[in-house]
């Protein structure tokens, strides 16, 4: 047997994973309550994700006629307005005319045509940022909040998933779920724009990786053929969030109130420490046995499973040929970073999944901030939107595992292309075909988006999952940091940015051909493994024994 042979095939006295999640059960006491925790952190982090929606929101404004009313007038729709005011759209806003005659009264018909900027605004709600500290005709400071937020998250992915790769999943978890909660609360105490940017980017960098450990240490608690289940899980979890952020966002719509009611629960996190077990694979691909099997006999116990003698020996021994085989494969996962360098395969895997993320991340954030300028209740769109990505994550758990990740993923990309490209055609009058094909485009973003989390974790190995699913999503944040711009975009050229939404997808739908199908495959534990996916045989409970290594020309059939 040769040396790739080895590599690829289990070793004795090795623990298969995948087969000890299978022997623990997968619905039962032990899971459910940890599936109960973990949906939490998705239900909380939809409050935080993307609120700048509605705390930077924009408000009415308009010029204060220092010659027609007081420094400190409240009245925002005197008699005599219409004539101070002209033009439309931005001109409206900042510029307004002077009095003919300061000495006449002012009225409809007193106002000459010359234009002069405005240096004083009268708000109609104080609501928001906007408002508190005064960033009329200052559009690119309110668009700028969601791109320095997504500065942050850009920040966060590497960083926390390197704790988590490095020292464990529930720690990367509890440490940026604690942190959102204790940092975000600073905003409402923000005494100026700058203060209150600066705590933004701060609070991302803290909080942008929970999702990604929480759904990391979710997967890694199951055997293969749930993780569909999984991801809708998460998922539904997410829009029940959403739906919970709108509807406090309505009922709280000053900003400093919202905050101080939103972000201080997530202190709670910090009990997780003491409720919430460390993944099992993750403690085996360290070679920490003996605390992951104080976690498989509380598992067993609490399921009331009897574990097989087999297993028993092979977590309570270790032979000291694997002992030696495991240091050497912990020195040589100390070099993670040259790993990936010297392998084309995973190199090629991470140009392609950042796209996809890119364009996940520019599309599915662009259309939600899109969502509040729709025609009616800015809360009830948003509510809207979000709750048509129940129609996403039921869908995909219904086809991942019946017509695989490719194809549903395919398909996904390129109903939410064309979708958005045809928007720049629909005439003004039709608004409810913008409205529908909105919505489908949203619909499809979010199954990609869904399915983009499980189908990247599975292209890459157990010890360098977390830090390459986190480089990824760490690159897919160029599409959020430009998506908050898109409305400002549109204020020049209206049908550009669904122009762009639907470019950007049918882009990641073609490179979507070039990857191997992961259905029914098992989670790789090492890159040779990852490499090897595309020969991978495609059964649902084979054993890791008989996956034999294969020439390298046809483990590079695909990336």
């Amino acid at each position: 047997m040769g040396n790739d042979e080895k590599v690829s095939t289990q070793r004795a006295g090795q623990v298969d994973p995948d087969a000890l999640m299978q022997e623990l059960g997968q619905f039962r006491k032990f899971h459910v309550l940890n599936y109960f925790l973990l949906g939490l952190v998705p239900f909380a982090l939809a409050h935080y994700t993307i609120n700048y929606v509605f705390l930077a929101a924009d408000v009415d404004y308009r010029c204060v006629v220092p010659e027609c009313e007081s420094a400190n007038s409240t009245d925002y729709s005197p008699s005599w307005l219409e004539g101070a005011l002209a033009g439309s759209g931005r001109e409206r806003r900042c510029a307004s005319k002077a009095p003919v005659d300061a000495e006449l009264p002012c009225e409809a018909g007193a106002f000459s045509e010359e234009l002069r900027p405005c240096d004083r605004w009268l708000y109609a709600s104080k609501d928001t940022i906007v408002a508190e500290f005064d960033l009329a005709c200052q559009e690119w400071k309110r668009t700028l909040v969601g791109t320095i937020h997504n500065v942050g998250m850009l920040v966060s992915l590497p960083i926390i998933g390197y704790i988590s790769d490095r020292w464990g999943r529930k720690r990367a978890l509890v440490l940026s779920c604690t942190l959102v909660g204790a940092i975000g609360t600073l905003k409402a105490f923000s005494v100026s724009y700058e203060m209150y940017v600066i705590v933004e980017f701060l609070e991302s960098v803290a909080g942008a990786s929970a999702f990604p450990a929480a759904y990391i240490l979710t997967i890694e608690l199951l055997g293969q053929d749930k993780r569909v289940l999984t991801t809708a899980f998460l998922g539904i979890m997410l829009v029940i969030g959403g739906l919970s952020f709108a509807l406090l966002a309505k009922a709280f719509p000053y900003f400093r109130t919202f905050i101080l009611v939103a972000y201080p629960p997530s202190l709670l996190f910090l009990s997780y420490i003491y409720f919430l077990p460390e993944s099992i694979r993750w403690l085996l691909s360290k070679g920490r046995r003996e605390e992951a099997l104080e976690i498989v006999l509380r598992a067993a116990k609490m399921n009331n499973v009897t574990l097989s003698d087999e297993t028993m020996r092979q977590l309570t021994t270790v032979e000291e040929k694997v002992k030696i085989e495991d240091k050497k494969e912990s020195a040589e996962e100390g070099g993670l970073c040259m790993q990936v360098l010297r392998s084309p395969i995973i190199m090629t895997r991470l140009a392609i999944c950042s796209w996809w993320w890119i364009t996940c991340t520019f599309v599915f954030y662009g259309l939600a901030i899109n969502s509040v300028s729709l025609a009616g209740d800015k809360y009830t769109n948003y509510m809207l939107v979000v709750s048509v990505e129940v129609i996403a994550v039921v869908t995909n758990a219904l086809v991942l595992d019946r017509i695989g990740r490719k194809t549903t993923l395919l398909l996904a990309y390129l109903v939410c292309g064309f979708s958005c490209v045809a928007i720049a055609f629909v005439p003004t009058a039709m608004s409810w075909l913008t409205t529908l094909l909105y919505l489908v485009g949203k619909i499809a973003i979010t199954q990609a988006f869904s399915g983009i989390y499980m189908y990247t974790s599975e292209l890459f190995p157990t010890h360098a999952r977390h830090s390459l699913l986190g480089f990824c999503s760490m690159i897919g944040r160029l599409g959020s940091i430009i998506a908050p711009q898109m409305p400002l975009l549109a204020i020049y050229v209206e049908w550009l940015p669904s122009v762009l939404f639907g470019a950007a997808a049918l882009a990641a739908g073609a490179l979507m051909l070039s990857t191997p199908e992961t259905l029914h495959t098992r989670l790789p534990d090492t890159i040779r493994e990852a490499e090897r996916l595309a020969s991978q045989p495609r059964a649902t409970h084979t054993p890791r024994a008989s996956n034999r290594a294969v020439p390298d020309a046809q483990a590079t059939s695909k990336f």
